[in-house]
């Protein structure tokens, strides 16, 4: 499980919007100060919760599944480079363009995928659901 400590930011209904700190895996060096790959960012994470039991500032732990972070990297890293590959290799060898075409070639073809991701986002979003691990 993924889980991170967050912070009750609103509460509406049955919707609670949680505010969690997400850290780079070297966020606990002790050089982090003076090195540039540290980094942390504050993140709002949507959570539906029919327990009635939570308040704002209440101190809660945010945890989801393992796989949604697979899934993540899937859609943001794996399908992207498939595609960049997929059409540098055909532009290049089929069609034969020259690089700098192939390249160009290359990064419009991600312009239809970004466009579906955008357009799926609210389907997307159901898969990656959070919950707060039972704190009362």
């Amino acid at each position: 499980m993924i889980e991170h400590q967050g912070i009750i930011a609103s509460v509406s209904g049955n919707k609670l919007s949680v505010k969690i700190l997400q850290e780079s895996a070297c966020s606990a060096c002790h050089a982090k100060g003076s090195c540039m790959a540290a980094d942390s960012k504050e993140k709002i994470v949507d959570i539906t919760d029919f327990s009635g039991h939570y308040k704002i500032n209440d101190l809660v732990t945010v945890e989801g599944k393992e796989s949604m972070g697979y899934k993540a990297v899937l859609w943001a890293f794996v399908v992207p480079i498939l595609i960049l590959v997929a059409m540098l290799v055909l532009t290049t060898s089929v069609w034969n363009f020259g690089e700098i075409e192939a390249a160009m070639a290359s990064i419009i073809a991600l312009a239809p995928y970004y466009l579906a991701l955008y357009l799926l986002r609210d389907k997307m979003a159901n898969s990656f659901k959070f919950t707060i691990k039972n704190n009362h």
